[in-house]
């Protein structure tokens, strides 16, 4: 049993989007749909999370507090029944039926942690390929804008890969490796890095994860969180950036799945002039 997490506010023109398209286009169907409600005020939505409750398999909790992405996940966690932990944004749609069964396939195996999929913005380029550390001083997408029949920096487009990190718009992993690991941390990311943190807590844990490009979906990059934009998300954005670095520096400063001879200026795999020297 897989347990997809999916939080929202309102929105219900990316949450309708999200949660029709597994429903109708997922073949693996042995999965529950958890529904986290971070207080929406909309009358349609709230209308759409009262009839979706009557469907078999789907929950929807009310999680009634301000918006910590980190907490929200947690919150909903504990209340899962999957062996099996799906995070899921409220604007991803599925593209290729098959993505629930490769990244369940993959997240069963024993030495293998988080699982991430192959995302795409609506025009058709690429939003994520996994996650290079040290991008632009933390992380960044691999690939990012890249076509979506670009074969990738050596093929890597189109190949199943162990990367540093994925991103949570998109993963699946074992409920014993999420707990193991203490979930997302909602003391310190709230907001951001929270998917690179914990995947890097995994892999520090002694597992690989993983990125497949067999699992195909759409995702509309924060369209419901909006942008940081304002004097406070910035200053939280600054402080969740210090922590990274701080907490995970050696890691950043070398990432084993990207050559030090590509810059970390950019997500498109150019080299870096000078190439940049690993740190011991």
């Amino acid at each position: 049993l897989v347990s997809l997490i999916i939080p929202t506010r309102d929105g219900l023109k990316f949450l309708h989007g999200c949660f029709e398209s597994i429903g109708e286009k997922t073949t693996y169907r042995n999965y529950q749909l958890i529904v986290v409600d971070n207080g929406s005020t909309d009358p349609d939505t709230l209308h759409y999370l009262g009839t979706i409750t009557r469907r078999q398999n789907v929950r929807v909790l009310r999680y009634d507090a301000p918006f910590n992405y980190s907490a929200i996940n947690n919150f909903a966690v504990r209340a899962a029944k999957g062996s099996i932990i799906g995070l899921i944004n409220n604007d991803i749609e599925v593209i290729s039926p098959e993505w629930l069964t490769e990244m369940a396939s993959w997240a069963l195996q024993s030495g293998v942690g988080c699982v991430g999929a192959k995302l795409y913005y609506a025009n058709e380029t690429i939003q994520h390929a996994g996650v290079i550390l040290g991008l632009g001083g933390v992380a960044g997408h691999s690939h990012k804008y890249f076509d979506r029949s670009s074969p990738g920096h050596f093929f890597r487009l189109r190949i199943i890969q162990n990367i540093s990190a994925v991103t949570a718009a998109c993963m699946l992993v074992r409920r014993e490796i999420y707990d193991e690991v203490g979930g997302l941390n909602e003391t310190d990311l709230k907001v951001a890095f929270n998917d690179v943190d914990f995947c890097l807590k995994v892999r520090e844990a002694g597992y690989r994860n993983v990125w497949t490009p067999f699992a195909e979906l759409y995702h509309l990059e924060s369209v419901s969180r909006g942008t940081e934009d304002d004097p406070v998300k910035l200053a939280r954005f600054q402080t969740e950036i210090a922590y990274m670095q701080r907490h995970w520096r050696e890691m950043l400063d070398c990432d084993p799945f990207y050559s030090p001879n590509l810059t970390t200026d950019r997500e498109d795999f150019s080299l870096a002039f000078p190439p940049r020297i690993r740190s011991k």
